[in-house]
């Protein structure tokens, strides 16, 4: 079953709190684990998990103002892979927070990292899972809107930060050694380094 009302919930808080700075990278939500998120062991569910993680992206997405370019004319946001590592389990009723972080970007595609972190029990304020993961916006015709566009006037820097070894897994081949040669050549690598269309989506 899917995380609706919680959902709901979180979109309200975001779209109603307060904004992000300009530019900033990072929000975090706080929430708990309940019946529905336990698998047969009596622990979340891998895939319960990444489910959650949606919650951490609106609120970030709608706090940064991301929301307003990426949702408008009836584009839609698109995940098109994550990379996630379990490292401690959570139980029933236990409360967490996520923290979800912009960590990149290339000329149509955004990479998060979100990290899920105990508030209680043994594993408090360690990291018990993290994901990144990489996404784009359709317009309606299916095109990928360019991320110069989504940033365009929220305080983002015009070049995407270098992108971690967890982003460039999420890369096409072609991306990846595109991205390699720009920095075989002394450069920074850039957002706008390597072309899309040769990626899968």
């Amino acid at each position: 079953m899917y995380i609706w009302a919680r959902l709901v919930r979180t979109v309200i808080a975001a779209r109603c709190g307060k904004p992000l700075a300009g530019g900033a990278t990072k929000s975090s939500v706080v929430g708990r684990i309940w019946p529905q998120d336990l698998d047969i062991n009596l622990h979340v569910n891998n895939g319960r998990y990444l489910t959650l993680m949606d919650l951490g992206r609106l609120d970030f997405v709608f706090r940064s103002g991301l929301g307003s370019a990426g949702l408008k004319g009836r584009r839609r946001p698109v995940l098109t892979g994550l990379s996630a590592r379990y490292k401690s389990s959570l139980g029933l009723f236990q409360k967490y927070r996520m923290e979800t972080e912009l960590i990149g970007w290339t000329e149509r595609s955004i990479f998060m990292e979100h990290r899920i972190i105990p508030l209680s029990g043994p594993a408090r304020e360690t990291v018990a899972v993290t994901a990144v993961v990489r996404a784009v916006i359709l317009e309606p015709d299916n095109s990928k809107v360019e991320t110069r566009e989504l940033l365009s006037g929220l305080g983002y820097p015009a070049e995407s930060p270098p992108l971690s070894e967890s982003c460039a897994s999420l890369l096409s081949p072609a991306e990846r050694a595109a991205l390699h040669d720009a920095g075989a050549g002394g450069g920074r690598r850039r957002d706008m380094s390597f072309p899309e269309r040769s990626a899968a989506r």
